[in-house]
């Protein structure tokens, strides 16, 4: 199994048309089996996509309600580029917050393994959907038992303790004993913030740091927005496991070096050994 997570937050700077060929360029070569994006975003206003539609786009809602999905939501068109090509993939999106310049943001997860269900978790129950600090916890389950689940963390380091509190917990409750990945963008640089980078391990196996073959796994690279001093890069986006699993390797992407730079983040892809999943569990690898 292979897996990637991105924040892909679209702007004037990266093209969305860039985006989506960068991204499927990526599934293609690497055989991407499943992946998890941030910061998707869709103009607030707009032709709303049919549940019809959605359906035939292998589309599964959270469970709590069916979030309006419009057409010029990013995951909604990647799907759509994707079944272009006869690549299928279940996928779902929840939205999470509004942007300042009243553009509509969430999570997506998508699978080639179809889905069983999907939940969502809101973090921060204080703070209005009207706001960007909005943020909320998404949850799809895989029909060979796996569990992926996608989150993007807050920057301020008091309110990333709340919101993991509350996401651990809330992961605690559906996981049971599924193999599950936690991803997204965390805001945690493993280097610099050696509490917050602890605190993510006590749960969770971080499998860049137990690969058997990796990169330098910098994720933010040179000064971006929310980072501006940055100067050295910083490891900021995780795939996490619980229970550990091996792990064949871990690597960047969308860097701007071997891959084109298509966001402020680069992304992480890992390679699981499915063999030693199939085994340890009867389940079929997919």
């Amino acid at each position: 199994m292979k897996i990637l997570t991105l924040n892909c937050r679209t702007s004037t700077e990266y093209n969305t048309r860039k985006q989506l060929e960068a991204i499927i360029d990526l599934i293609i070569s690497e055989k991407i089996t499943a992946f998890c994006l941030q910061d998707v975003g869709q103009a607030a206003t707009g032709r709303i996509v049919t549940q019809s539609k959605l359906q035939q786009l292998h589309f599964m809602a959270a469970e709590k309600g069916e979030d309006t999905v419009r057409i010029s939501n990013f995951a909604f068109l990647l799907q759509r580029e994707l079944q272009k090509i006869k690549i299928s993939f279940s996928w779902t999106w929840v939205a999470t917050h509004v942007t300042s310049k009243n553009v509509t943001e969430g999570l997506a997860i998508f699978s080639k393994v179809p889905f069983t269900a999907v939940r969502a978790k809101l973090l921060t129950e204080e703070i209005t959907y009207r706001e960007q600090q909005c943020r909320k916890g998404l949850a799809a389950y895989l029909e060979d038992g796996r569990i992926l689940a996608n989150v993007h963390f807050s920057r301020q380091y008091e309110q990333f303790l709340l919101e993991w509190n509350k996401m651990t917990m809330w992961l605690k409750t559906i996981k049971k004993n599924n193999p599950l990945f936690l991803m997204g963008a965390f805001n945690i640089d493993a280097e610099s913030n050696i509490a917050g980078y602890k605190k993510i391990c006590e749960s969770f196996q971080d499998t860049y740091a137990t690969a058997l073959s990796r990169g330098d796994g910098l994720t933010i690279r040179g000064a971006v927005n929310g980072w501006q001093d940055n100067q050295i890069g910083k490891r900021t986006d995780y795939i996490l496991a619980s229970p550990a699993q091996p792990i064949i390797s871990s690597r960047i992407y969308f860097e701007g070096d071997l891959t084109p730079r298509i966001s402020s983040h680069a992304g992480v892809v890992i390679e699981t050994d499915d063999l030693t999943y199939t085994k340890s569990t009867g389940k079929v690898a997919q």
